[in-house]
């Protein structure tokens, strides 16, 4: 891979990974563009999950403290399975139609973002794990749950730490799940981990970053910012791709 691409790869990780340390979710999103631009839709996907994974559990770490294990069992128990059957799916699934899936699922996330839309109006433990396959399956093809997890554990009452370290291990499990799933099928080879081990390093020291940052940042102009980027990425692979 020539130097300047992965540059970019190493500028996205870092980015990507802050925005999560900030926001909680959004960097997998940040960063899919990028990486679908230097590596194509086809591995944009595994790639995006294999750092992701660093990330997450880098910023569970962080926020370990807060951590909602009943939480988390709920979501998992349906979640893991669920992104199992989505990675599987995408090993099959069309460039064309993947890259639809990305536009709707982009452009559906800052709608409701835009709208401050309530949703849902309760959640429980129950609730939580009845999402979680949805939310698996939406993990292995689009790359993140983000919009689907993250209503349900806001609403169940995770603020701050409990949201930050409960989410990131919950995705961190359906990553896993992915993972598993793309090097039993050959879709990554030890040749991708190898490319992608040194950006593991960024996607950390970006969470620290995002920690940081938290507490400090204009979450008005950020949340500004972050919506127009996605909701331009989303337009081009809906439209233009």
């Amino acid at each position: 891979m020539p130097i300047n691409d992965y540059l970019i790869l190493a500028g996205g990780a870092l980015l990507a990974s802050t925005v999560s340390g900030v926001a909680g979710v959004g960097g997998g999103m940040v960063y899919l563009p990028i990486l679908s631009e230097i590596v194509g839709l086809r591995l944009a996907v595994p790639y995006l999950s294999f750092l992701l994974l660093a990330g997450n559990f880098s910023r569970a770490y962080f926020a370990r403290k807060g951590i909602d294990w009943k939480v988390l069992r709920a979501f998992l128990i349906t979640a893991i399975p669920g992104a199992a059957l989505g990675a599987l799916g995408y090993s099959f699934l069309p460039a064309v139609w993947i890259a639809r899936a990305l536009g709707a699922y982009l452009l559906i996330y800052v709608g409701l973002n835009f709208l401050r839309i309530q949703w849902p109006k309760s959640a429980s433990l129950k609730s939580i794990s009845a999402i979680g396959a949805p939310a698996g399956v939406s993990s292995g093809v689009v790359g993140g749950a983000g919009l689907i997890i993250a209503p349900y554990f806001l609403r169940y009452g995770l603020i701050k730490e409990s949201f930050l370290g409960t989410e990131a291990l919950a995705a961190a499990g359906t990553h896993v799940a992915k993972l598993a799933v793309w090097s039993g099928m050959s879709v990554l080879t030890m040749k991708d981990l190898l490319l992608l081990l040194p950006l593991t390093v960024l996607m950390v020291a970006g969470s620290y970053f995002g920690k940081l940052l938290v507490s400090r940042m204009r979450a008005r102009l950020f949340r500004g910012i972050l919506l127009s980027v996605l909701a331009a990425v989303g337009v081009r692979f809906l439209f233009f791709f």
